[in-house]
């Protein structure tokens, strides 16, 4: 009886010891990440550049395999970015949500004092550095950027030039505009380029400021014609024929902005790593440097997690004194 006692014993320590493996890998499991399906926020409506961005990286990096969970995209506009940036930033140490972080929308939140600015989120990469374009619609009145000047000095405020959001990379290029060429043209708001083109298609506005990949099939269609563009050096391909400020007379007018991903505050490390990791690969691949990169007249340009957190440190200070300068920050 007593030796039967002491093998319920044994076997009751060693069931509870496999029971503690099994509970110390259940621990490990838990430290995988993607658990679930990944929440890839645009701070914008679909069809714009922020919302091509998120569904290229999605598409290629569930293709390839470099995440065995799909990714969800849900667009939330609203408050020139800041209503996406409520919503990751509420959702804190969260490993399953991700933001598309363009640099327009961190220049956005610093001039509109929104609650949340970029530095409350976590910085995860950068993945590449895209230009800006002002184009017109093809069969419309103004076929460059010299008549359009002429008659805006003749008549104030009487043409207007459309943008995604306020504060962000397109507004700022609008101010530039018109600071550096002594104008006054009128800025009209969209929610996102998509909504931009369409009102210059129907038009409502006699321009528009877009990057290459949100306005080149409206280009491809002869549609819309770039005018001038706020590069160092003239673009390739479709945008081979319209001018820099530079060459036009205006050495002031450069601007170019950067495309990045963020998260919640408080994001596991190990959930930082594998985001950084993936974003590298689709980076490498073949399909996003030809079909994302190249078509769209970007540069692709990867940044780790720390070294994209360092450039928009510094960065939002010059965007802030840029924005000074222009007076849309007292």
């Amino acid at each position: 009886m007593k030796k039967s006692i002491n093998l319920l014993i044994s076997l009751g320590l060693t069931l509870g010891l496999l029971a503690g493996c099994g509970n110390a890998e259940g621990k490990k499991e838990e430290g995988k990440y993607p658990q679930k399906e990944i929440e890839f926020v645009v701070p914008s409506s679909a069809g714009g550049g922020s919302d091509l961005n998120a569904r290229t990286i999605a598409d290629i990096a569930f293709k390839n395999k470099f995440t065995p969970k799909n990714f969800m995209v849900v667009n939330k506009p609203g408050g020139s970015g800041a209503v996406s940036f409520s919503y990751v930033y509420n959702k804190k140490e969260d490993p399953h949500t991700l933001m598309v972080l363009h640099s327009g929308q961190v220049m956005s939140a610093i001039v509109n004092d929104s609650p949340i600015k970029a530095d409350a989120l976590t910085y995860i990469g950068t993945v590449a550095l895209d230009e800006l374009a002002i184009c017109v619609k093809s069969d419309g009145k103004y076929k460059n950027l010299e008549t359009m000047l002429k008659d805006i000095k003749e008549k104030s405020e009487s043409i207007k030039i459309g943008g995604s959001q306020r504060g962000n990379g397109d507004h700022l290029a609008f101010e530039m505009l018109n600071k550096y060429t002594n104008s006054k043209f009128t800025y009209v708001q969209f929610n996102s380029s998509g909504d931009a083109m369409s009102a210059l298609l129907g038009g409502h506005i006699d321009a528009g400021i877009f990057n290459p990949l949100e306005c080149i099939g409206q280009i491809e269609a002869k549609k819309v014609t770039p005018i001038a563009v706020y590069s160092p050096e003239r673009l390739t391909e479709l945008f081979k024929d319209a001018p820099t400020f530079k060459e036009l007379g205006y050495e002031e007018i450069e601007l170019r902005e950067i495309r990045a991903i963020s998260g919640p505050p408080n994001m596991p490390a190990e959930a930082v790593k594998f985001y950084e990791d993936l974003l590298k690969k689709v980076t490498e691949t073949e399909e996003w440097k030809k079909n994302y990169i190249e078509k769209n007249l970007m540069t692709n340009y990867y940044l780790n997690s720390a070294d994209t957190k360092k450039y928009f440190d510094e960065q939002s200070k010059l965007y802030h004194d840029m924005f000074k300068e222009v007076g849309l920050i007292k």
